[in-house]
């Protein structure tokens, strides 16, 4: 579901790009002229789009059995890897301030401090956006509350920030303290962590390679040399599972088995998250989502030619089709 949620979130977003980013068309004679608006307006337009979109995405997760403090706990984890570890009190506030103060309407008010706590109240501009009906698209006013209180809860668990959030009638009350010593974050927030990590060192190693003048399909192939004498797989379905099981270390892992026997397998996993962690390392290395792509397809040929089997896989925008035979 995860997953699923993801993908909205992505093509939501994506979709209301769509047209900004078409190819420039040549400019023809009319008489219709577009609206200018001011700063302002705008600024309102663009919150009433993003209420409407976490909107669309708590009424597509409660479709999904996800509640709103479910929702908001994905969102928090999904986020948390933007936030460096061991924040404290004071800068992690002025940090939520920063987000707090996009909405039009926005105010916020330091109650107390000490070097290691803080306390401040925020008001809630989302609620002028949703309406005096107080719901937006079958969505309640609370449960976007609820969304963004396990948010940031979340984060706050991330960056070892003991974080207490008290509802008043017109605002929110959130009372931080520093959590000297170990990150106790929670065991989903440390496996996405280790995953990004992971996914770094791969780029890093992948884009070293190349630059010494391997491709990246030579370089799958060298590993599989390397690696494949050390598998035990002798169907075409355990070759899979072994395959999966290494992607398993990635939380977004998503793959679904087509049809299975055992001489033949066929899947398909999504490459939509693999694309979105080649984008977050951009500005780092010079590796392609087609590029991670040859690379694994020839370290799992490599392998199964070795484990007298034959990996065939072709991907397009979303999905890595793979289909594994005994030679």
């Amino acid at each position: 579901m995860t997953k699923t949620l993801l993908a909205l979130s992505v093509g939501l977003t994506l979709g209301s790009l769509a047209l900004t980013c078409a190819g420039p068309i040549a400019a023809q004679q009319s008489d219709l002229e577009l609206p200018e608006y001011t700063t302002e307006q705008r600024w309102q337009r663009l919150a009433g789009e993003a209420v409407w979109w976490q909107a669309a995405m708590l009424e597509f997760g409660k479709q999904h059995d996800m509640t709103p403090e479910e929702i908001g706990t994905w969102v928090g984890e999904y986020f948390s890897e933007g936030w460096l570890s061991g924040q404290e009190a004071a800068p992690f506030a002025v940090a939520l301030n920063r987000n707090h103060m996009s909405w039009p309407g926005a105010s916020s008010e330091v109650l107390s401090s000490t070097p290691t706590t803080a306390q401040v109240r925020f008001n809630r501009p989302w609620e002028d956006v949703v309406g005096p009906d107080r719901q937006l698209g079958g969505v309640a006013a609370s449960e976007f509350q609820t969304m963004f209180r396990a948010l940031n809860l979340t984060l706050a668990d991330w960056v070892g920030i003991e974080m207490t959030w008290d509802e008043q009638e017109d605002y929110s009350v959130l009372s931080l303290r520093t959590e000297y010593g170990p990150i106790e974050a929670s065991n989903d927030i440390r496996w996405a962590r280790g995953a990004y990590l992971s996914w770094l060192n791969f780029f890093q190693v992948l884009e070293l390679r190349m630059q010494s003048g391997m491709t990246a399909r030579e370089v799958g192939l060298a590993d599989g040399e390397l690696y494949g004498p050390g598998w035990n797989a002798p169907t075409p379905w355990r070759l899979f599972r072994g395959m999966l099981w290494n992607q398993l270390g990635d939380p977004n892992t998503d793959c679904e088995v087509l049809s299975a026997s055992p001489t033949e397998v066929r899947a398909r996993c999504s490459i939509t998250y693999t694309g979105q962690r080649v984008s977050q390392s951009a500005g780092y290395f010079d590796v392609t989502l087609e590029d991670v792509l040859e690379s694994g397809q020839a370290f799992a040929e490599s392998v199964a030619e070795q484990l007298g089997m034959r990996w065939e896989e072709s991907w397009d925008d979303e999905y890595r089709t793979i289909r594994i035979t005994i030679r």
